[in-house]
């Protein structure tokens, strides 16, 4: 029983350490992307000054792409959060059940003990003789 928990516990412990990559990764291309408009926009964009009509609806283009992309990446984020949450509420559900089934195991432990106890007991005295 202790054995599924633990490997409960290392199935949330690698779900975790996968949405933190994920998370890190998003995290890197939202940047790097970030980075990339930030540099045509203000970097000077050479084509733009050969044709100027083509430029604007292709980079339009790219920010709409863009746009999808990271809502689609959120999207994505915000289900691995709630996948997580639930694995999470059933793995509290089922330390609460192993801790529950190991306070009746004590118990009838107790109880066992207690009736051979008693049922050792008059045979350990010697029988009466007549």
């Amino acid at each position: 029983m202790l054995d599924r928990q633990g490997a409960q516990e290392d199935r949330v412990a690698g779900v975790r350490r996968q949405l933190l990559i994920f998370a890190a990764g998003l995290a890197v291309i939202l940047i790097g992307l970030g980075w990339v408009l930030l540099v045509r926009g203000f970097g000077g964009n050479t084509s733009a000054a050969v044709e100027p009509s083509v430029a604007p609806a292709a980079r339009e283009q790219v920010l709409n792409e863009l746009l999808e992309t990271t809502k689609d990446l959120q999207v994505t984020q915000q289900q691995a959060v709630d996948q997580l949450q639930v694995v999470q509420d059933q793995l509290v559900a089922q330390k609460a059940e192993t801790k529950k089934l190991s306070e009746q195991i004590a118990t009838m432990t107790e109880k066992l003990e207690a009736l051979r106890s008693a049922v050792s007991a008059p045979a350990a005295t010697p029988p009466k003789s007549r």
